[in-house]
């Protein structure tokens, strides 16, 4: 396309996102919480929507890149994973919660793709009650064995890391 039309848009688009006013967590929150009720089944795990899945650390990094990206127009990456890196290179992210996120996020990643392959279904990825066959074949699918437990421990603590992390920097 058009090299200069699209530095346009560019530059309208950070006259928009990157101002002096401060970033509306409350607002972000409330969206959220209202994404979750739309999104996911009472009692059971969505790994991009549910508390503590991949959404949650899109909005955690899209608030640091809000809040500081101003100041900082390095960090006006589209990719969440440069993003994080850069977050975390200007330290906005300390190093401890930057390698927790971007494990977590690389493990959703993962735990996202493998149930698109195990569902046959590329938007249906809420992942089956831990007593079904489905949630075997993907326990297995994920290279865990027959070792379900180990696939729930991880799902727990790779989302309660990203809910701590959220919590604590987007107040």
């Amino acid at each position: 396309g058009n090299t200069n039309f699209g530095e346009q848009i560019v530059a309208l688009r950070d006259d928009y996102v990157y101002t002096n006013e401060p970033f509306d967590t409350t607002s972000m929150r409330a969206m959220r919480e209202r994404q979750i009720r739309h999104t996911v089944r009472g009692g059971t795990f969505h790994p991009k929507f549910s508390p503590g899945g991949l959404t949650d650390v899109e909005y955690l990094v899209q608030g640091l890149q809000i809040t500081h990206g101003l100041q900082n127009p390095d960090l006006r990456q589209a990719n969440t994973r440069r993003a994080m890196k850069m977050l975390a290179e200007y330290g906005f992210l300390s190093q401890d919660d930057y390698i927790r996120l971007r494990k977590a996020h690389t493990f959703l990643r993962w735990l996202i793709d493998s149930l698109r392959v195990v569902r046959g279904n590329a938007k249906d990825i809420t992942i089956q009650p831990d007593d079904s066959e489905e949630y075997a074949f993907l326990t297995r699918r994920l290279n865990y064995g027959t070792d379900r437990e180990r696939l729930r421990s991880e799902i727990a603590r790779f989302t309660a890391d990203i809910q701590d992390i959220n919590s604590r920097l987007l107040d």
